[in-house]
């Protein structure tokens, strides 16, 4: 390391410490001290190396000359003690680190940040969120402040909340940074966790993360629509039968609007939340169709058509039995505006002695989100069971003992 390395990163651990007691709005009189020791490690050995002690010491000494900082030397040595930062000249501090490494002063930051939030109001719901979170942040002078980033994730989240177009993930990106690859590169993840903390929907184990964009239009891969059982589906002069396909057939999004009419030629329909579970059902008087999670976009208007073209079948869910498996329903109903009764959700399968080596714990998160559901019939009674043996169930194990979709 130079000695000019040695001198940005003595003021800069200097600064910390200073901000960390501002931010604790301490004051015991205690100067603000660094060892050589906590920027190099054998600064006090006796085989330490020479060349890089002596940068250090340069780098001290450049640093007393300039009237920022104080040094004690050990007793008959040149061997620093402690360096001290001179409080009275924090303002010099951030002037060296912005004329010398290009470091933006925090207090110069904060109104950069100030100014830059200003543009995005007024906010959506995702931006209002984040924004909090950000100026709660900036208030902690520990906090480093990003502009940079935290402006990209404001171009994101505002797109968000005002999109109302189906895209694909790369699409969005192109549209929001120029860059097909630069949304999954740098902050896909954080901002799928900004949605999640928004809606209060954090990622079930058995869910992927990105699953909450399809709430914005946003389609993560391409979309399909997975079916089985005896469908009849109808487009042009052409019609096709599912009841031979075992294993189910797959219906592209793009392809749902030339859908003509969709026929269930089983007594009912059942939607599905796991693969596994989906992939296991079978019954000749249920036809299934695979959610995934919570129903995107093209699987709500697929699913609309099917509740318009067979008013009265039956209408069932089967997924987990816990809380995101319970939104996830509450959510189907809401946007379908059919209300579709829980397939194997419910206290019997809690009870049930084949499933108890099964049972997972109940978390402190699970009962916090609990609370919007313990109001509504649907969920009352399996809600009440839940919280009060604090246990929940992955449908994976009621689907292998059942195995058919027989209507309960």
């Amino acid at each position: 390391m130079s000695s000019k390395d040695y001198r940005r990163l003595i003021l800069e651990k200097l600064l910390k410490k200073y901000h960390n007691r501002v931010a604790r709005n301490t004051n015991t009189g205690r100067r603000i001290i660094l060892k050589p020791q906590e920027l190099f490690r054998n600064y006090a050995d006796n085989n330490a190396d020479i060349r890089e002690k002596q940068r250090l010491d340069e780098a001290a000494k450049g640093l007393l000359d300039l009237g920022v900082v104080t040094v004690d030397y050990l007793k008959f040595s040149s061997d620093i003690e402690k360096i001290y930062l001179c409080e009275e000249q924090v303002g010099k501090v951030y002037g060296i680190l912005k004329d010398a490494y290009h470091i933006v002063p925090q207090n110069v930051l904060s109104e950069k940040l100030r100014q830059l939030l200003q543009q995005y109001q007024p906010a959506g719901e995702l931006l209002q969120h984040y924004i909090a979170g950000i100026q709660a942040q900036a208030k902690d002078p520990r906090q480093q402040i990003d502009l940079q980033h935290i402006q990209a994730n404001l171009q994101m989240l505002d797109f968000l909340d005002k999109n109302q177009e189906d895209l694909y993930v790369r699409e969005l990106s192109v549209l929001v940074y120029g860059d097909s690859k630069w949304f999954e590169q740098n902050n896909y993840e954080e901002i799928c966790n900004i949605a999640r903390e928004t809606l209060h929907m954090p990622k079930e184990e058995t869910q992927r993360g990105d699953e909450i964009l399809v709430r914005y239009h946003v389609i993560p891969a391409q979309q399909e629509i997975l079916i089985k059982g005896d469908w009849k589906i109808t487009w042009g002069n052409h019609a096709l039968e599912t009841a031979e396909f075992k294993g189910g057939i797959a219906i592209s999004s793009r392809d749902i609007a030339d859908i003509q009419k969709i026929t269930i030629q089983a007594q009912s329909l059942m939607t599905i939340e796991n693969k596994t579970s989906y992939q296991r059902m079978r019954d000749e008087g249920v036809a299934m169709m695979y959610l995934g999670g919570f129903a995107s976009r093209p699987q709500i208007e697929f699913l609309k058509k099917v509740i318009r073209d067979n008013p009265h079948k039956g209408y069932y869910h089967f997924g987990d039995i816990d809380v995101g498996g319970f939104l996830i329903h509450r959510h189907l109903c809401s946007a379908t505006e059919r209300d579709f009764a829980l397939y194997c959700m419910g206290t019997r399968q809690l009870a049930d002695a084949r499933f108890q080596k099964c049972l997972k714990p109940f978390t402190d998160n699970d009962l916090i989100r609990l609370e919007g559901l313990e109001g509504e019939d649907n969920y009352r009674e399996i809600v009440s069971y839940m919280k009060e043996r604090r246990v929940k169930l992955e449908q994976e194990i009621v689907s292998y003992f059942d195995r058919k979709g027989r209507e309960p």
